[in-house]
Parts: C-alpha cells; sequence; structure tokens
C-alpha cells in the first residue's frame, strides 16, 4: 500500500503535523512506501530514505488549481498523480493533521475487499444547518455532475484520510477531478468542494466507509495538539535523537490525552478580543543594539 501527503506553504505547523503524521505510520508493523508531496522538501530531511519525497513547485501547485484557479483542487490532482505513479496499488491519503492510532492491517483488509475509506461519514448534506453546507444544497441539490446526482440522502464525507482500492483507484482520483471542476463551475462556495468532490466519487464505487477506528484526526482542536507535538518535536531537536529513537519515544506518547475537537462557544471568544481590546499589553520592550 502506498500513503501519501500533501504539504506546502510556510506555516512550519503544517509541516511538524506532517513529520508526526509519519512517525506514526512508520511506527506500523506493517510498513507502506510514504510519499510527500511538497514545496519545502528539507523539512523532511531528517527520514532520509524511509520516505519518498516528492517536490512540488510553486508552478505546479498553480497549475493544479486549474482553470478556475480553485486552491484545494491542489489534493485532488496530486492524488491523481500518485495513483498515475503507481497503478493497480492500493492508496491512502492522510491530512497532515492526522496520526495512525492502530496497525495498517484492517485498513488494507478492506481495501482488498474493494471497499473505499474516508475519514468519517459527516452527514446528509441536505440536513447541515452550518453556512457553508447549507448554501453548498441549496445550489446542488437536485443537480447531476458527471453522472452523480445529489439528492436529500447524498452524504459529506471527511477529507482527512481518503483510502481507495488499487483495482478502481485511477478511475476514482479522474472522477475526482472531474467533479471537482463541475462542482466549482456551479453557485455553490468552494471551500469544502474538493472534500464533496471525494465524497462523491467514493461513494459512486461503493461501498465507502470510515477509517476513524485506526486514524485520529485533530481538525477541531488543533492548538492542543500543536502544542504537543511541538513539544515532541522540540525535545527530539534538543536531545539529537535519530529517527529511531523518535520512533522508540512514540511508545510513551498517549493519543487518548488529548481531545480530537474542542468547541469554543463565539461568545467566548467575542469576550476575549473585546477584552483584548480594552486592555491592551502596555510597556512592551524591545531590544536595541
Amino acid at each position: 500500500m502506498n500513503v501519501m501527503l500533501l504539504t506546502f506553504g510556510p506555516n512550519t505547523k503544517n509541516h511538524y503535523q506532517a513529520c508526526f503524521a509519519i512517525l506514526t505510520i512508520l511506527k506500523a508493523q506493517l510498513k507502506p512506501a510514504i510519499t510527500v508531496y511538497t514545496d519545502v522538501p528539507e523539512y523532511y530531511a531528517s527520514f532520509g530514505d524511509s520516505i519518498h519525497i516528492e517536490y512540488t513547485s510553486p508552478e505546479r501547485l498553480q497549475q493544479w488549481r486549474g482553470e478556475q484557479d480553485f486552491f484545494w483542487r491542489i489534493k485532488c490532482k496530486a492524488v491523481q498523480d500518485m495513483v498515475q505513479r503507481h497503478p493497480g496499488e492500493h492508496l491512502m491519503y492522510v491530512d497532515s493533521d492526522t496520526f495512525l492510532a492502530s496497525e495498517l492491517d484492517g485498513i488494507v483488509q478492506q481495501l482488498d475487499r474493494g471497499v473505499c475509506l474516508m475519514h468519517e461519514r459527516e452527514g446528509c448534506l441536505s440536513e447541515f444547518s452550518s453556512k457553508t453546507e447549507s448554501a453548498m444544497w441549496q445550489a446542488l441539490r437536485g443537480g447531476c455532475y458527471n453522472e452523480v446526482s445529489v439528492n436529500e440522502s447524498t452524504a459529506m464525507w471527511n477529507a482527512g484520510v481518503i483510502a481507495i482500492p488499487g483495482q478502481i483507484s485511477q478511475q476514482v482520483a479522474d472522477h475526482a477531478v472531474h467533479l471537482c471542476d463541475s462542482l466549482c463551475a456551479t453557485q455553490a462556495p468552494w471551500r469544502l468542494l474538493e472534500q464533496f468532490a471525494f465524497s462523491l466519487a467514493l461513494a459512486q464505487q461503493g461501498p465507502l466507509e470510515p477509517a476513524a477506528r485506526w486514524i485520529g484526526h485533530y481538525w477541531g482542536n488543533k492548538d492542543d495538539w500543536n502544542a504537543a507535538i511541538a513539544e515532541f518535536c522540540l525535545t527530539s531537536k534538543l536531545k539529537a535523537h535519530t529517527l529511531e529513537q523518535d520512533l522508540q519515544a512514540l511508545d510513551g506518547f498517549d493519543y487518548s490525552a488529548i481531545a480530537l475537537r474542542r468547541k469554543t462557544k463565539s461568545s467566548k471568544k467575542r469576550l476575549v478580543r473585546w477584552l483584548n481590546q480594552l486592555m491592551p499589553d502596555k510597556n512592551l520592550q524591545f531590544f536595541s543594539p
């Protein structure tokens, strides 16, 4: 099985998240081939030959955005590119803010059976009350996009994990790109369209099952997880750990100690902003040579 990640840009948080995710995958007994698509290959030098780096230039990233210049079309194109490089092989894409909390055997068994996986089923698009999904539903309801109809039972799946059986990987990847382009041509808001494109493309092949029992996805609490991962990476740097020592250090990491999601009330956020404006920090001192 091939595992891929996609990271780009100057935000180091995305990259140390990805490094942590890679470590958890390398820790597994079943060793997949890991490829990182990135424009900052030097951030992954410590992994040496244990992973493959696919340099993704700014020009390539811009090309992958397509004629409609949709930022997250890059994700669809990266998956398509990976499938083309490894035809007929199982593929699992994971977001950088994930970790493998179990062995890979269960995932491989599902793929061997022809089952597609995404992180989890979020619900029917028609039933969401949030602004983005509601607007998507109003724009897409009753339509047919690349031979896929959107109706009351059409579900949105979380795309933090996308696993495709090898025998249908090319078909699914190509379909996801075409669906993404078709959806972008509508009046639907773009923020989640690549996720919805994958949801439609994988469900069209069916069956589609959740991967959440094997892979944690902390998109809903990045602050707490970033703090823990930064501490892990800093300790590794200060102690000059080898890759093997970092893998051993994972034995002491408690994946269940930090919530995957933390919802902060909007009223609390407004209060914090108001207090910061009302009582800004004073007497700031800076070094002056």
